[in-house]
């Protein structure tokens, strides 16, 4: 073609990188097409280098055989039972938390209130002075809830005559723990206590407890959680921030085992009112439920598939498949992007908090986040602007899973499997549905959003991986 007829064709073109420079094209009338590039891992040589390390056929296999392992979850719920009988490792003066490891003094204020709570809870001290001398004396020990088997939502406090949901991954054979969700008020999952706090919790310990335990002992494994899930997603829930319907099909299949187990009549009243009151109250249960999951998963060589994400407070902290049990760990981010109640802001907040990540780790909360219309203003927009967050976290995952469908998607199927390798060369980083607490006592819960996890722990990850996997070859 000679020069005269190529510049005498209408123009075409392709922008690359920068969008501005395609945008100002569009506008004059030129035909372009906008290709969404940009240098992997921010041009970090390290990271890319680490990359390459990790970027073969045999991660590519283990990350198949993990999202398999989770794909077969099959999580039931078997028991209620007190935590010291049934929590490995939890003895007579242990509290457990939600994050990583933590020590008293590093504790946020929101944590140290709910431990306090706890020690008054469990008749070892009076008032929260006299709780305070113990810890101060030593007689208290401390650790985090996934070290056990466990999980727990925002303080994620767990001591030894608190009932818990047992549930088993029918599949795998192993088992997870979680506290029953305490709901709206002063509680210790929002990190502060009072007498109402310490006569709910023995509720539970004395009344709802052990019926609900009655009622499954009868008729263990009848419950398949991951199937109110899916249920529930498509009903409007994410399962993380927004609980409506999973919780109503909680109680659903609760109530008649209760009235089958001969539980009292007015017991199971108080029971069904509190549920229903209670928004959030299947949160715990689907938390056991996915650590159930994850935790079977975990432990394939070389996989770079997240298997657990959580904080406290003070601490933000993920688990990867294939590095056996370390932990990678960074200082927990502020909650820059949540909304606020009226006269509190980012200021008044503990920072992000609670086991509860390991919802969006299995592949929903804000892996879903546009099954839940009703909480697309925490992203600051619409339907839309949610349909395309999810599009960005199916970017960063493995693959989908069928089970958990997205209506407002054309039933995809939610994004699962975080994959560090992903996350680092895209910069795109997983978010997670939270609720906010006050730094003081008394407030509690001041607002709900996103939290956005921080991008320098899944770099570390990284980073350890090409490591290891370089010294093995």
């Amino acid at each position: 073609m000679a020069t005269y007829e190529l510049f005498s064709q209408k123009l075409k073109t392709i922008n690359i990188g920068l969008p501005s420079f395609g945008e100002d094209l569009i506008t004059q009338e030129v035909e372009t097409v906008l290709v969404d590039w940009q240098i992997p891992a921010g041009g970090n040589t390290e990271l890319i280098n680490a990359l390459k390390v990790i970027e073969n056929a045999e991660v590519e296999k283990a990350n198949h055989l993990t999202i398999e392992k989770i794909l077969k979850g099959e999580p039931v719920l078997i028991g209620m039972e007190r935590a010291q009988d049934v929590i490995p490792g939890m003895g007579p003066r242990s509290i457990f938390h939600a994050g990583p490891p933590l020590t008293w003094e590093r504790m946020c204020p929101g944590v140290q209130r709910g431990v306090l709570g706890a020690i008054v809870f469990e008749g070892w001290a009076k008032d929260r002075e006299s709780a305070l001398e113990l810890i101060k004396n030593n007689e208290i020990e401390f650790s985090p809830n996934h070290f056990h088997n466990a999980v727990g939502p925002m303080t994620g406090i767990i001591s030894p005559s608190m009932p818990v949901w047992v549930v088993e991954n029918r599949a795998f054979g192993n088992r997870a723990y979680s506290t029953l969700n305490e709901g709206k008020g002063v509680t210790l999952w929002y990190g502060d206590f009072d007498e109402s706090t310490v006569e709910r919790l023995t509720w539970f310990r004395d009344v709802f407890g052990p019926n609900v335990k009655k009622a499954l002992d009868k008729q263990s494994g009848t419950i398949n959680v991951f199937n109110l899930v899916a249920q529930g997603l498509s009903m409007g829930d994410e399962v993380h921030v927004r609980c409506q319907a999973t919780t109503a099909l909680v109680i659903k299949e609760l109530v008649p085992l209760l009235a089958e187990a001969g539980v009292d009549g007015k017991d199971i009243a108080d029971m069904v009112r509190f549920m229903a009151r209670n928004n959030t109250f299947s949160l715990n249960l689907a938390m056991a439920a996915s650590k159930s999951v994850l935790d079977a998963a975990h432990g394939v060589p070389n996989s770079t598939i997240v298997t657990a994400m959580t904080r406290n407070g003070t601490d933000f902290g993920i688990r990867v498949g294939g590095m056996g049990n370390e932990w990678f760990i960074t200082d927990a981010p502020a909650l820059d992007d949540c909304l606020y109640y009226a006269g509190f802001s980012v200021e008044d907040a503990v920072a992000d908090i609670g086991d509860s990540a390991i919802i969006e780790t299995v592949g929903f909360g804000g892996m879903t986040f546009a099954c839940a219309p009703t909480i697309a203003s925490f992203v600051g927009g619409g339907v839309k602007d949610a349909i395309e967050l999810n599009k960005q976290m199916a970017s960063i995952a493995h693959g989908r899973n069928k089970t958990f469908a997205i209506p407002n998607m054309d039933f995809a199927g939610s994004p699962t499997g975080i994959d560090i390798r992903k996350v680092v060369e895209s910069r795109i980083v997983p978010i997670i549905d939270t609720g906010v607490i006050h730094k003081e006592a008394g407030i509690g819960q001041i607002g709900a959003g996103v939290a956005r996890a921080p991008i320098s722990i899944f770099e570390e990850a990284v980073l350890a991986m090409a490591k290891t996997m370089s010294t093995k070859q």
